[in-house]
């Protein structure tokens, strides 16, 4: 009788077992998968059975989070997206630490990780039967890397109108969650977080950094050109910034890997290979002009190809590309765009090189600054000068930055100062900034007042 198969017969919903028959006889077996995807929830929720468990996951703390809980007093689901590794897993966290300090019941809160095999392969009915089963009462949920679960926006929506949670938090590794997916289902139901590799203030402060006061950085300014330094080499990905050279290597080009296999390969079904050699070929330009055409012709694929290929790569945050200011939006998308990375450690890793070309990192630091702190902006450029980038505030440009790392040579210094002073005369602007490594100076140039500024300092928002 034991060699006999067994045979699921029936089901008993209420109690959530399966009739099952071997041979002639009949007899009651639990739902073993509900008991697999109940022990999978519970894995991902240890607060459930020792508060003191969080402070094991927290993490650093990011600055993102005072702008996240400014929005906790409105029902709207918070989507935090990000390239993967950034730390959007720990925001989470954070999150929850915030809100039983706000003394919501720890149990009340759910985190449900769609990486989990369990969790991504469970029904969505399954999903909310084993958690109301665990705890009908909760009322906060996290649903982790949601992208990965098919379909799921209608149900997000569902569980939005009917007001299933008090707040529902999702996360994900692809822009698109904050354009095409969540932005057709949930228009109006909804606010968005970017994530980005630590600032360079949070990469400081996981060094063990305490004290911004200005006099004291600028005491210890030594010690800040040694970070600033390692930062542009390394980036700020939150597990390799107290690793090595060679652990920062490898830990990168997997997490690369990674993003090119499951976010672009899998995700739209593309080609790996593809994907590869066209974002090879565009961070080893990082901080460069480009064309749709030209990037054809360094990689021999179509126009199509590569255009289709950018976008794949610009959702899963490895690239932004930049516009030229115009006040023709013609100009603006016909006009070649400027290519830069997400992070400079993570360019380094897996880019070509043949020279340190610092200067190129730290503007790639500047515009990836300019982006966490939400800012619209450009580059500019006519027939003989370019500005690195423009700063737009509501109608018109407020702000023009230029990046020059070495000011050492007059020469460089000259060239600087007369492309910003056109900038700033276009744009009727008396003030402008240039970004250097270590040297803090004030100018006067045709009525213009021209502002040097080290990186350091600039990016501590001093």
């Amino acid at each position: 009788m034991t060699d006999c198969p067994r045979l699921v017969v029936g089901y008993r919903r209420q109690k959530d077992e399966f009739i099952v028959r071997r041979g002639r006889q009949l007899y009651i077996a639990p739902n073993t998968f509900t008991s697999m995807l109940e022990d999978s929830i519970r894995k991902w929720n240890p607060w459930w059975a020792d508060i003191n468990e969080l402070d094991h996951l927290k993490g650093e703390f990011r600055v993102i989070i005072e702008n996240i809980q400014e929005t906790l007093s409105i029902p709207h689901i918070k989507d935090i997206i990000g390239i993967r590794r950034s730390g959007k897993t720990t925001v989470l966290y954070q999150i929850i630490q915030l809100l039983i300090k706000n003394d919501i019941n720890p149990k009340n809160i759910v985190f449900l990780n769609f990486d989990d095999p369990d969790i991504q392969l469970a029904a969505f009915d399954d999903l909310i039967k084993t958690i109301d089963k665990i705890n009908p009462d909760i009322s906060h949920i996290f649903l982790d890397e949601i992208q990965q679960k098919k379909n799921w926006e209608p149900w997000l929506r569902t569980l939005y109108d009917t007001k299933k949670y008090e707040q529902t938090f999702i996360s994900g590794s692809s822009a698109s969650l904050l354009t095409q997916d969540v932005g057709r289902v949930l228009s109006g139901r909804h606010v968005t977080f970017v994530i980005f590799p630590f600032s360079f203030k949070e990469y400081l402060k996981f060094m063990g950094w305490k004290d911004f006061s200005i006099d004291y950085l600028e005491y210890n300014k030594n010690k800040l050109l040694h970070y600033i330094k390692s930062y542009l080499e390394g980036g700020g990905f939150p597990e390799i910034v107290d690793k090595n050279e060679y652990q920062r290597k490898i830990i990168l080009t997997n997490v690369y890997n990674d993003i090119l296999a499951r976010d672009i390969a899998a995700r739209y079904n593309a080609s790996f290979e593809i994907a590869r050699k066209i974002c090879y070929h565009l961070l080893s330009n990082n901080s460069k002009e480009f064309s749709f055409r030209s990037v054809a012709n360094a990689t021999n694929f179509s126009v199509e190809t590569v255009e289709k290929y950018i976008e794949y790569l610009k959702e899963s945050f490895i690239l932004f590309t930049l516009n030229v200011f115009s006040y023709r939006t013609k100009v603006q998308f016909k006009q070649n765009k400027k290519i830069y990375s997400i992070d400079t450690g993570l360019r380094n890793a897996v880019s070509f090189k043949i020279s340190e070309d610092i200067g190129r990192l730290a503007e790639n630091i500047v515009f990836t600054e300019l982006k966490r702190r939400n800012r619209e902006f450009y580059y500019w450029k006519n027939d003989k000068v370019e500005v690195d980038f423009v700063v737009k505030e509501g109608l018109k440009p407020t702000s023009c930055i230029q990046v020059c790392w070495d000011v050492k040579d007059e020469n460089t210094k000259k060239r600087e100062i007369e492309s910003l002073v056109i900038g700033l005369e276009t744009f009727k602007l008396d003030q402008g900034i240039i970004i250097t490594e270590d040297f803090a100076h004030e100018e006067v140039v045709k009525k213009r007042q021209i502002l040097f500024v080290p990186l350091w300092k600039w990016l501590l928002s001093f």
